[in-house]
């Protein structure tokens, strides 16, 4: 079975209707040599670079060439000429489809160049392609994730009663009204011994052992038992 050469365009395939005498398949390599104390130069490896084939080959203007290949579709030497160049005109990638041999692959053109024979009309062409790799911007969408707040917990004010233990941290005064401002107490262990709602200064407080220090603010002293 004769190998056959395709050019797969906007969808549409088209035999070559001649063969090319041979096809031509770069791979380079995208390796790195580099300098390594102790070592000396070594050798970097890197993923392959994009394929590369060239080909040359002619349209011919008479559909009964003894070159055709059969089962190809006759198609005038200029329309291939303007097919090709309208892909290139649309930035266009084409498909490449080389039977037998396992070549099928997307690319891109690189340069075509052709030329008419004069005696026969036919159009020799030279094309050079490289294999394409589809891609596309992808768009990303950066979601702040909104953390709710945490509730505040309530500050639970414990009852100041009699006998109580609490912390003070304010003045001493010799009576509820405020009166008679003496020593200031911090973080002290104090225990209330008098309540006179209503005043100014609402709590007396003793020493842990009973002695009396004088009457404080209410926003002087904190209940701890």
């Amino acid at each position: 079975m004769a190998i056959k050469f395709y050019l797969e365009i906007s969808g549409r395939r088209y035999m070559l209707p001649v063969n090319p005498g041979s096809i031509t398949v770069d791979v380079p390599g995208r390796n790195e040599a580099n300098e390594v104390v102790k070592l000396g130069e070594i050798t970097q490896l890197a993923a392959k670079g994009l394929k590369a084939v060239s080909l040359d080959c002619f349209f011919p203007a008479d559909k009964k060439h003894s070159l055709a290949i059969s089962g190809s579709v006759y198609m005038p030497p200029n329309e291939y000429v303007a097919l090709i160049e309208k892909a290139m005109d649309d930035q266009q990638a084409i498909r490449l489809i080389v039977t037998d041999v396992k070549i099928n692959m997307l690319v891109s053109i690189e340069s075509f160049r052709w030329s008419i024979v004069d005696s026969t009309g036919d159009i020799e062409y030279s094309i050079s392609l490289k294999e394409y790799r589809e891609y596309a911007a992808k768009f990303v969408k950066t979601v702040t994730q909104q953390i709710s707040p945490q509730p505040t917990r309530p500050v639970v004010s414990q009852e100041i009663t009699i006998g109580c233990t609490v912390i003070v941290n304010g003045r001493l005064h010799r009576d509820s009204y405020g009166s008679g401002p003496g020593q200031t107490e911090v973080n002290a262990t104090r225990k209330v011994n008098f309540i006179a709602k209503g005043r100014s200064h609402p709590y007396h407080v003793t020493l842990t052992n009973g002695g009396w220090r004088g009457w404080v603010t209410a926003g002087s002293v904190r209940r701890i038992k």
